[in-house]
């Protein structure tokens, strides 16, 4: 049985903005809360009060909105 090891590279809202022109902090912000087309639920993990966005994820998530 092969086992693929799938790693997830987290970041931190501010970490994950700094190399981005879109989205701006406003934008993830609204769309966590209101979890706009499942963002949260695909691309978000909380840690306590720390929000981390899963990077690949997001380019996934990206992917499908484009359709």
């Amino acid at each position: 049985m092969t086992t693929q090891i799938i790693q997830e590279k987290f970041q931190t809202i501010n970490d994950f903005l700094a190399t981005r022109s879109w989205p701006t902090k406003s934008s993830i912000r609204y769309y966590i809360f209101y979890n706009i087309c499942n963002f949260e639920t695909k691309c978000v993990r909380r840690v306590g009060r720390k929000v981390l966005i899963n990077t690949e994820a997001f380019q996934v998530w990206l992917e499908e909105q484009a359709k």
